[in-house]
């Protein structure tokens, strides 16, 4: 089974009814002035050719500059459904006040009904920790993907999967990063690969006794271009083969210790 699935119209449209009647947590990630932005919402309800969105009451960075959610810009919504990651693009059409079936006045975000949706298997979003007889190194460099590589700093990959990744660097050498900051990568896996190269946001820094520190990075941007959804499937290659190799080990020792 592919990793991405391409959804026919029938699929999106149930996909889309039991999204609404599970009231599934909705991610939604936007680009505004090269700063890529993350919101929580949900799908209130849909019809033909329209979905209600729930207006995003709380944002997990980037708090004091989140832009205006306004007519015309560009939303990725992420939603979950059994062991697949739903994802489409989609313009905002209006925002508005609707009555729910209580009378109450509820802030919406109005967006076209998506005709394009794909499906990823959500075991490509689980974790999984690099072979030791890997080494993969990761090459940053400050504002995303297409901007200046002229400083870069280097780390380790420890972990990965098709969500974000870790690395690990000398404490010395460790850029000062605010979390929401986005910067560019190039990670290096191997031969059997083409380097993935992407924009990722910084999520948090784990200090090291030893004088190292794990910095943590979430992909941003892959559900926004046919090149993205390819460096996604290409990444979730990455994470089966781990995964793979993982299994592998602990069926070595479970099969040693019996």
């Amino acid at each position: 089974m592919p990793l991405i699935q391409e959804l026919d119209r029938g699929q999106i449209e149930t996909c889309l009814t039991e999204a609404v009647c599970r009231r599934v947590p909705v991610a939604m990630t936007c680009l505004v002035r090269g700063l890529w932005y993350n919101f929580h919402s949900g799908i209130i309800k849909q019809d033909r050719d329209k979905l209600w969105l729930q207006f995003p009451a709380c944002r997990a960075d980037n708090i004091k500059d989140a832009p205006e959610i306004t007519e015309g810009l560009m939303l990725g919504l992420t939603f979950k459904l059994g062991h697949h990651k739903h994802i489409f693009n989609t313009p905002v059409e209006a925002v508005c006040q609707v009555k729910t079936d209580g009378e109450e006045s509820l802030c919406v975000v109005c967006v076209p009904a998506p005709s394009n949706m794909q499906r990823v298997q959500r075991r490509a979003y689980n974790r999984v920790d690099v072979p030791r007889n890997r080494s993969i190194l990761a090459t940053f460099w400050h504002g995303g993907q297409d901007s200046d590589q002229s400083v870069r700093w280097e780390g380790w990959v420890t972990n990965i999967s098709a969500g974000g990744f870790q690395v690990r660097l000398p404490k010395q050498a460790a850029p000062e990063l605010g979390v929401g900051d986005v910067v560019g990568v190039r990670i290096k896996v191997g031969q059997e690969f083409e380097p993935v190269l992407a924009d990722v946001q910084f999520r948090q820094k784990i200090d090291d006794d030893r004088g190292v520190v794990m910095l943590g990075f979430q992909f941003v941007g892959l559900n926004e271009s046919q090149r993205g959804r390819q460096t996604l499937e290409r990444i979730g290659m990455i994470v089966r083969g781990f995964q793979r190799h993982s299994g592998r080990r602990r069926a070595a020792g479970a099969a040693g210790a019996a």
